[in-house]
């Protein structure tokens, strides 16, 4: 699971601002500029990979460094900033900021290897299989350094057959599973149908100053179909050492498949997950590549990633039948400056869940799928769990929770109609009064008063 609000309580100032276009494409300037000395090897020479383009210097220029700052911690790239010198040249004021910001994303990353490296020990002492997902794997694969990607929570693949005993082992270390997320009794009715309809839930350990969260996991995705099952994907293992430890983690195909579809199915919202699929498609082969673009997720991730990095690995390959480059990017391009995993400005209505669940089936062709995610989002695991007690409930518990929530969406989204109706009746009759105030000006002056 990516991370959510309440994963970041770090990011209280920047997660809810809503970003300035402007501010999006100087960052993914940066982005671009970065990337390109990273893959020439000099992104530790402050004057080596030629000239900087004088359109990034407009651009940034044009920018606030405060909107700048926001921009580049709602897209998780402080430690990409500063690691390359040339940023530190061109923005001379946030400097110090980024390297303190740096710093701490480091020492997160580095708690986040140990963790790691006692999972991957625990799991292995238990003979349990399990691969570690994203993370610290992902950051060693792609760059060869530990601190690359920062902080984030661990994600554990299992399989589905292990699920429970993986439960009690990580219980058995102290970690506690999270109320209102999950059924307790993994094999009830209910437990079995949120198995097969979800695919992940977080566990926590308080430790002296932090939190420590596993998201444990029995498939990558909602969208199954395209993915490896875990059995695939542990034949196609990949082990990496990690100061003396083993962890085992995906190949770096189904790596580079997994990071697309994860990008894809919260819509392209953060460029730190375009610059991993930037990062893992030059390692590949152009015919593996190819192979994967059969796949709506990659093939799109692709040309959403292009368009961000510029990067000539990525450039869609457009088999024939396919569709859908603009609108993904389109698409990327209006989540990129909401505010983290916003469906968009005010409440909850029928019409975003109904493009939410839209949006996820057209990422999968298979059946099994598109009745997997509709009744997903039409019986959320979450609601067999009681939030205050975490306690499992039954169907009429479920019911009740369910119709109690969307009474509650409606009655929001009420209010907010209500709030907007007065606020523009308001401005209505401003704008009435300043138009009566203005009949004997200029006409040119009427004129841009009424437009």
């Amino acid at each position: 699971m990516a991370l959510s609000l309440a994963h970041l309580p770090f990011a209280a100032d920047w997660v809810e601002t809503t970003l300035t276009p402007a501010a999006l494409e100087a960052i993914k300037g940066l982005v671009r500029l970065a990337l390109q000395r990273e893959r020439e090897g000099n992104q530790h020479d402050p004057v080596g990979g030629g000239p900087i383009p004088a359109e990034l210097r407009r651009e940034l220029d044009a920018v606030p460094t405060e909107e700048l700052l926001v921009a580049i911690r709602r897209h998780r790239l402080e430690c990409l900033m500063h690691g390359d010198p040339i940023v530190a040249r061109l923005l001379p004021e946030l400097a110090p900021r980024l390297q303190a910001l740096a710093r701490q994303e480091a020492m997160a990353a580095l708690a986040l290897a140990s963790l790691t490296r006692e999972m991957a020990s625990l799991f292995e002492q238990a003979r349990i299989p399990m691969l570690v997902i994203k993370g610290i794997p992902l950051a060693l694969q792609t760059t060869g350094r530990l601190t690359s990607r920062g902080r984030g929570d661990l994600d554990l693949l299992v399989s589905p057959q292990r699920l429970p005993e993986a439960v009690a082992l990580l219980e058995s270390a102290g970690f506690t599973r999270c109320p209102g997320q999950f059924p307790l009794q993994l094999n009830s009715v209910w437990g079995h149908y949120s198995r097969w309809a979800g695919y992940q839930f977080s566990l926590v350990r308080r430790v002296p100053l932090s939190i420590q969260w596993i998201d444990l996991h029995w498939a990558l995705s909602h969208v199954r179909g395209p993915l490896p099952s875990f059995g695939e994907a542990w034949q196609c293992r990949e082990q990496i050492d990690l100061n003396g430890q083993c962890v085992t983690t995906l190949g770096r195909i189904h790596a580079f498949h997994h990071t697309c579809a994860h990008a894809a199915k919260d819509q392209w919202m953060c460029l730190r997950n375009l610059i991993d699929i930037d990062r893992l498609a030059h390692q590949l082969q152009d015919c593996d590549l190819s192979k994967l673009h059969n796949q709506p997720s990659v093939r799109w991730s692709c040309a959403v990633s292009h368009a961000a990095t510029g990067s000539e690995a990525l450039r869609p390959r457009k088999p024939r039948g396919s569709t859908g480059f603009s609108k993904a990017i389109m698409r990327a391009n209006h989540t990129q400056f909401m505010p983290w995993r916003s469906q968009g400005p005010g409440p909850w209505t029928p019409q975003r869940w109904a493009s939410t669940v839209w949006w996820q089936l057209l990422l999968s062709r298979h059946y099994g799928d598109w009745l997997r995610l509709l009744l997903y989002f039409s019986m959320l695991p979450a609601a067999f769990s009681d939030k205050e007690t975490g306690d499992d409930r039954g169907l009429a518990g479920f019911l009740q929770s369910r119709i109690t929530r969307l009474w509650q969406r409606l009655n929001e989204r009420r209010t907010s109609n209500r709030a907007a109706n007065a606020s523009g009746q308001g401005e209505d009759s401003r704008q009435q009064a300043g138009a009566a105030r203005l009949d004997s000006t200029a006409s040119v002056l009427s004129r841009r008063t009424r437009h």
